[in-house]
């Protein structure tokens, strides 16, 4: 997950790469580039263009510079050496190359030419993702990446603490009134996050509706920047707060428990994990927005209304002894 701000904007597209690190990828995909259009949207400062090149084949390019920051340098590295060992059976686009000057870092995808997920996750969307995530889970296990850090250790300075933090905001009862009268119950589990998250799959963690597409036939998960290895049913709680925030028409735990990896979850486990994760995005949601993704807090705060509307369902469940 990246941090609260950077020092750059993100750039806006093709012609933000330098020319001659545009040359070395016309290079390295074999034919000169036609065309480039960006698409709307990415919360991480970087170029993201669609390319026609000159033999007609198509090709999707994510570039970005270090001295955007050492994380994005750090998440573009990481999302390279990642898709370098995805097997074919897993629902992502299929990388070309990968460029690495010591400078600008660019990854070549296959063009996806799908949609979005609807904003109300009506028709069969839902289902042809969450069969996607099983689908993923069954392929990533063991993980195929080498020395891939668990979900401890990648979240460990990201989860914890931030509803001890959120007691002291004068902003959470307003963002957040079922949050502010549960605090006790809240910053009781938090800590305990990172109870029955180990496990053997290689999972996204950052599954949300921008970073999914559809095709006819397919679904396609893309910005594989984040990615740890633990529990299957871990992807399904990080993806289902983002759904509730946009629409209520959905159970999230029937929708949860209508899959393998969710049933077989520890409740207590997935509790704590959706507890820490909500005060994550509840508490960027009160921040001031990166100039590099100005919507980042708007992302935020429908992720973190979707794990509160979550787990006011679950918190009935809760004894007023039990933490």
């Amino acid at each position: 997950m990246p941090p609260a701000d950077s020092p750059r904007p993100r750039a806006l597209g093709w012609p933000d790469v330098p020319v001659e690190v545009r040359r070395a990828i016309a290079d390295a995909v074999g034919a000169p580039v036609v065309s480039a259009s960006s698409p709307p949207g990415g919360f991480t400062p970087g170029v993201a263009a669609r390319l026609l090149l000159a033999d007609g084949r198509r090709c999707f390019v994510k570039a970005a510079s270090a001295a955007y920051g050492d994380w994005v340098a750090a998440a573009y590295r990481h999302e390279a050496a990642v898709n370098v060992h995805l097997p074919p059976s897993v629902p992502a686009p299929r990388m070309w190359t990968h460029l690495d000057d010591g400078d600008w870092i660019c990854l070549v995808f296959d063009d996806v030419a799908g949609r979005f997920p609807s904003p109300s996750w009506d028709g069969d969307d839902l289902v042809r993702v969450l069969d996607a995530v099983d689908r993923s889970a069954q392929a990533l296990k063991p993980s195929p990446v080498p020395d891939a850090a668990g979900v401890q250790d990648a979240f460990a300075t990201v989860l914890g603490g931030a509803w001890e933090r959120l007691a002291e905001d004068p902003a959470l009862p307003d963002a957040d009134p079922w949050a502010a009268g549960h605090l006790p119950a809240l910053i009781a589990r938090e800590p305990r996050w990172a109870d029955g998250v180990d496990g053997q799959t290689l999972l996204h963690l950052d599954l949300r509706r921008d970073n999914i597409l559809l095709t006819p036939t397919e679904v396609v998960f893309v910005d594989w920047a984040w990615p740890a290895v633990g529990a299957p049913w871990l992807d399904l709680v990080c993806f289902l707060p983002g759904v509730a925030g946009m629409t209520s028409r959905h159970d999230l735990d029937a929708v949860f428990s209508s899959r393998a990896a969710g049933r077989a979850a520890p409740p207590a486990a997935v509790d704590a994990f959706l507890v820490a994760l909500a005060g994550y995005w509840r508490a960027g949601s009160l921040l001031p927005a990166p100039s590099y993704a100005p919507l980042l807090r708007t992302e935020q705060r429908l992720a973190a209304d979707g794990a509160t509307r979550w787990l006011r369902a679950r918190a009935s469940g809760w004894s007023s002894t039990s933490t």
